[in-house]
């Protein structure tokens, strides 16, 4: 992307931080903005006669192409396909095409109208019950063999699969394709799988009156206790092998020494194939570097240089022999790194360390210089290390925010997002957003960024910097919302305001309606669990998991788990920001165990969670960031987090 050559000028003054759930004040919105949200509520409750009367009322509003996607989602049916088709035509926002093509699919399906249903919806969908459904028009009016294919695919990988689904599976059933045979198959696929124990046991249950069920019986066993394998494992038991290696890579997980063990008599008990002995070694391999065994290194290597495919094994070989200050065979594994690979400033850094710990300085602070070019966890610890400016990288822009009155005319679906705010609707809000910023020029997602930060709509500023990919926007990326509230936290608890924001940050890019896939909820991501200890611990009112939406409570929350963990840590925030993500059981487990402790960087690079890993990392660079911002004289590491053996 060309970089923009200004100073970003940026509003002194601010409009209020939107909230998750937008309470609106109804008699204060203007006319169309009421009879548009009427004209909504009928439509869901099914009353379409005044729904309509409203809707060509409403012709000339910025929100009628909204109103026609009413129209035609509440008001479903086949006979508006091609009105539905002719209306997704017109339309730049993917998701409420999606939600319109959705809706025809199934409907058309359930009609009956197959032909009809592929022409809405051309290609695959990302839920599995809408391409079930898609499948089965496939299956009537184009190729069988394909719609069964996908839907035999499925039932191999899912645990589950939706009642749209069924269907399809009944006639997989009928030609034969889903038998005992294909359910010991899926049984043996989920057998490598961790975390399966109930689809395990419950495939094997399927099993118990075919010809597969002591196999199944068997396999069952050892998905718990894989260490008993020699003792319960026949050759006459249908696919021995595969459950041999299956049953070693289930025990490497945990206990890599035993499984070591248990191949070198499994390979020659079971007749193992010279792929499926390195398929087992190379998974031992990489649990022993996890684990941090070094008991059987000659072969470790032997091992990873016959592999043909090794993935991250080599990035975490190098990892290895930095975990074990190994400097010979880091400067070995580093030169094994592809070419592509070996130019990350991740393995520079490693580089110009193992020049370091060699004696040869003069060549180590060349080699780390060259990290500052980028804006990471690596560059800001050479800038610590030689106490040379902060490698900000800065995207430094001047101009004159666009008037909100000019964007307004310019950009309708700026003016759309303007009015889904005004109104409460953040979730449509959010994805017009998202289509409009993916659309403009770099100059213009700056401009467009500029006016949502004057707004004080600042997740939609720091997204503008996502989606239009301006990395070095940082006042963009990097706002304060509620900064009077997250400083009065900060007082409260003694929880720095720049890393109580650099959580917050990290955690949800400031969006106080963020949901994990996981459960965690809100500015803060606190699970609700963890939000009820901590509410309890230091009284603060909490009933509800629904208030984890609300930015005030959630940061209350969450500066004081902080604040908790601050306090076991000796204010560090590496090992604070560790427990916060993964869990403060996961700071132990990850301590060294040589009696002696790692140096910071060490430590970190070799926490085994990739997340983990990366969280720590920006946690540190966007602390420092907002230390800029907030006028504080930036650090990276403290002394003691910097002396502090891990």
């Amino acid at each position: 992307m060309k970089v923009l050559k200004y100073i970003l000028a940026l509003a002194v003054s601010v409009a209020s931080f939107q909230p998750a759930a937008a309470k609106v004040d109804f008699d204060s919105l203007t006319p169309d903005q009421q009879n548009y949200l009427r004209a909504k509520k009928y439509y869901i409750n099914r009353q379409f006669e005044p729904a309509r009367e409203l809707k060509n009322r409403l012709r000339n509003y910025v929100l009628y192409p909204y109103l026609e996607y009413f129209d035609l989602y509440y008001d479903a049916r086949p006979e508006r396909a091609d009105e539905a088709m002719r209306y997704i035509a017109t339309q730049k926002n993917d998701g409420i095409n999606g939600d319109i093509q959705a809706k025809y699919v199934r409907t058309l399906v359930n009609a009956g109208q197959y032909a009809k249903a592929l022409k809405v919806r051309t290609k695959p969908f990302r839920m599995n019950e809408l391409n079930c459904l898609r499948n089965t028009a496939i299956y009537h009016v184009g190729s069988r063999k394909d719609a069964l294919n996908f839907a035999k695919n499925l039932y191999m990988k899912q645990s589950q699969y939706p009642s749209e689904c069924n269907f399809l599976m009944q006639k997989l059933r009928e030609q034969g394709m889903l038998n005992s045979a294909s359910t010991y198959t899926k049984l043996l696929r989920k057998f490598r799988e961790r975390r399966q124990n109930e689809q395990v046991a419950r495939l094997a249950k399927e099993l118990e009156k075919t010809n597969f069920a002591s196999s199944a019986k068997i396999v069952n066993y050892l998905y718990s206790h894989p260490e008993d394998l020699l003792d319960k494992l026949d050759t006459n038991v249908t696919n021995y092998q595969n459950i041999a290696v299956g049953s070693i890579l289930i025990l490497a997980r945990t206990k890599s020494e035993a499984a070591y063990n248990l191949l070198q008599q499994a390979k020659t008990r079971y007749k193992l194939t010279s792929e499926q002995i390195l398929e087992a070694g190379s998974y031992i391999i990489r649990h022993m570097m996890i684990q941090k065994n070094a008991n059987h290194m000659h072969w470790l290597d032997q091992t990873l240089l016959q592999l043909k495919h090794t993935d991250d094994l080599i990035p975490n070989r190098v990892k290895y022999a930095i975990w074990q200050e190994n400097w010979k065979d880091l400067d070995f594994w580093l030169k094994k790194l592809s070419a592509k690979e070996a130019k990350d400033s991740k393995w520079i850094y490693w580089r110009a360390y193992a020049l370091e710990k060699q004696g040869r300085k003069e060549e180590a602070r060349n080699m780390y210089l060259k990290v500052l070019k980028e804006r990471n966890f690596y560059s800001f610890l050479v800038a610590q290390k030689y106490s040379i400016p902060w490698p900000f990288l800065e995207q430094r822009v001047w101009m004159s925010p666009m008037d909100e009155q000019k964007a307004l005319k310019q950009w309708v679906e700026f003016a759309r997002v303007h009015e889904l705010i005004a109104i409460g609707d953040l979730t449509n809000a959010g994805r017009e957003w998202y289509y409009f910023i993916t659309r403009l020029t770099p100059d213009e997602v700056a401009k467009a960024g500029v006016l949502a930060y004057n707004k004080g709509w600042y997740d939609y500023s720091l997204k503008a910097s996502i989606y239009g990919k301006a990395w070095n926007l940082l006042k963009l990326r990097f706002p304060t919302p509620l900064l009077d509230y997250y400083t009065g936290m900060s007082k409260h608890t003694g929880v720095s305001l720049s890393f109580l924001y650099a959580i917050s940050r990290q955690e949800s890019a400031l969006n106080p309606s963020a949901v994990s896939p996981a459960g965690a909820k809100g500015m803060m991501q606190l699970m609700p669990a963890t939000a009820s200890l901590v509410a309890k611990k230091y009284r603060i009112p909490y009933t509800s998991q629904d208030q984890l939406l609300d930015p005030k409570i959630n940061i209350s929350l969450g500066a004081h788990y902080l604040m908790k963990l601050l306090g076991e840590y000796n204010n560090n925030r590496v090992l604070a920001a560790v427990a916060y993500n993964a869990g403060p059981h996961r700071v132990e487990a990850w301590r060294s165990k040589d009696g002696v402790g790692k140096t910071v960087d060490v430590w970190v690079e070799n926490i085994p969670f990739n997340e983990t890993r990366g969280y720590v990392q920006n946690v540190l660079v966007f602390d420092a960031i907002y230390q800029k911002y907030l006028n504080q004289e930036p650090y990276f590491l403290t002394r003691d987090e910097f002396s502090h053996r891990y």
